[in-house]
C-alpha cells in the first residue's frame, strides 16, 4: 500500500512533528510505500507583505494548493493520503483534489482545530467551549487566535467556509482522533461519527536511557505557559519534601526560577529528558487544557515513571486513576500535594500504577501497535470508499 503524508509544519517543532516522522519511519519498516508533501511556515518570512494579506485568504481555499497537490497526486498515485496538518499554507483545497483524484483520504486531528480558532478549547487560561456546535466566527471579537481579530477571522473563515461547502463530511473520508474525550467532542461539534477512529499516538524509546541513583525529584516536562498550569508548581513546590525539576522554556521561565524548591532545567535533548523522566520519583502534568494526546504521558509508561495529571480531557482518557497513574482536580494545590505525598509514601503502590502504565505502553501507544492500528483504518477507509 501507497501512503501519501501531508504534514504543514510550525515554525516550532512540536509533538505533530513528532508523529509525522515517527509514523512515516514505521510505515517504511513495515513495507508501506511512503511518499511525502510538505511545507513549512518558515516559508512565510519570506513573503512580500502583499503575500502575506492573500494567506488570510488562501488560509481557507487555495486554487493554486489544489493545482499543485492534485499534481503531485497524478504522479506519485497513493492508494490512501494521511494529512495530519494543513494549515496554513497547504489549505483544505486538498481534499477536494483527493476527492477529483478518487483517492481516500484520512485526517488526524491533532487539536481541536475544526472546532476552535486556536486549536485548544482554551481562553484566558480556562476551558473555552463557546464556539462547539456553533460558528466559529464567534471567537473573533474574543482575538482567540494570536490576539488578532484579522487572523481569527481568516481561521474562523476557513472553519465555517469548509464547513458550509461539506468539506469536512464529505470530502474527508476517516477522521482519526487521538482519544475518545476527543471523539465525543468532534461529534458533538457535528463531525460524522460513522467516520471518526480513535487512534492513539505512539512514542518510540531508545534501548539505552540512563539509570542514575541521585537525589530524589517530582518532574514537568513541557511548555512554561499558563494553558500547561506550570502556575501551579509554584504553590505546591514549598510545601514538598523534594524538589520539582523543570525542563522546558516559556513566558514563564522568569517567575518559576524565584521559586524555592524548583530546579529550572532548561531545554534539554531529547535523550537526556528521556532519563530526567527515567529517573524522576513522578511526572506532574498540571495542564488546564484538555490536550490532545500528551507524549510527556506515553514516555513516562515507557519508562515505568509514574503519571500525576490534571482529571480534565486527554488525561482522562489515559489515566485510570491509581490504576495506571494518579489524577487531580485541575488547579488544586491542595489535591496535588495530596498525590505527591502518596508516591511518596506508597513505595509498593507506585510500583504497581508504572507497571500498569507500560502493559499500557505496549497494547496501545508501542510503534507496533501504531503499524497495526494504522493499517487497520487505512484498510477501512479504502473499503468504504470504493463501495
Amino acid at each position: 500500500m501507497k501512503v501519501a503524508i501531508v504534514h504543514n509544519y510550525y515554525k516550532i517543532r512540536g509533538g505533530e512533528a513528532t508523529v509525522v516522522a515517527l509514523e512515516s519511519e514505521v510505515l517504511s519498516k513495515n513495507n508501506f510505500g511512503v511518499v511525502t508533501y510538505t511545507k513549512h511556515n518558515d516559508e512565510i518570512d519570506q513573503f512580500s507583505f502583499i503575500e502575506k494579506v492573500k494567506l488570510l485568504k488562501y488560509t481557507a481555499w487555495s486554487v493554486d494548493s489544489y493545482k499543485a497537490f492534485r499534481a503531485f497526486l497524478k504522479i506519485d498515485q497513493p492508494d490512501i493520503c494521511h494529512v495530519h496538518n494543513f494549515m496554513p499554507l497547504i489549505s483544505p483545497s486538498i481534499f477536494q483534489a483527493c476527492q477529483d483524484e478518487n483517492i481516500p483520504v484520512v485526517q488526524t486531528l491533532h487539536n481541536y482545530r475544526l472546532i476552535c480558532t486556536n486549536g485548544l478549547l482554551l481562553r484566558k487560561g480556562r476551558i473555552c467551549e463557546l464556539c462547539l456546535g456553533k460558528s466559529a466566527y464567534k471567537s473573533v471579537t474574543k482575538k482567540c487566535y494570536r490576539n488578532s481579530a484579522a487572523q481569527t477571522y481568516a481561521v474562523a473563515r476557513m472553519i465555517e467556509k469548509n464547513k458550509s461547502n461539506q468539506t469536512w463530511s464529505k470530502n474527508i473520508d476517516a477522521y482519526i482522533c487521538l482519544t475518545e474525550f476527543a471523539k465525543s467532542k468532534f461529534i458533538a461539534h457535528g463531525l460524522p461519527a460513522n467516520k471518526l477512529f480513535v487512534k492513539a499516538n505512539a512514542v518510540s524509546i531508545p534501548n539505552s536511557i540512563a539509570t542514575t541513583q541521585n537525589e530524589p525529584y517530582f518532574l514537568f516536562v513541557g511548555r512554561l505557559t499558563e494553558s500547561k498550569g506550570v502556575r501551579l508548581l509554584k504553590e505546591v513546590a514549598s510545601q514538598i519534601k523534594i524538589p520539582i525539576w523543570i525542563v522546558g522554556e516559556g513566558e514563564l521561565e522568569n517567575e518559576l526560577s524565584e521559586q524555592e524548591n524548583i530546579i529550572l532545567k532548561g531545554k534539554r535533548p531529547y535523550n537526556e529528558t528521556l532519563a530526567l523522566i527515567k529517573n524522576a520519583s513522578a511526572m506532574i502534568l498540571p495542564s488546564l487544557w484538555y490536550e490532545g494526546m500528551p507524549m510527556t504521558i506515553l514516555e513516562a509508561f515507557a519508562l515505568k515513571t509514574l503519571v500525576i495529571t490534571s482529571d480534565l480531557g486527554a488525561m482522562q482518557s489515559i489515566i485510570r486513576h491509581q490504576k495506571n497513574g494518579l489524577l487531580f482536580q485541575p488547579g488544586s494545590a491542595k489535591d496535588l500535594i495530596d498525590n505527591l505525598n502518596f508516591v511518596l509514601n506508597n513505595a509498593d503502590a507506585s510500583v504497581k500504577m508504572t507497571d500498569n502504565g507500560y502493559t499500557d505502553y505496549e497494547t496501545k501507544y508501542s510503534v507496533e501497535s501504531c503499524v497495526t492500528q494504522l493499517s487497520k483504518i487505512y484498510l477501512a477507509t479504502i473499503a468504504a470508499k470504493n463501495k
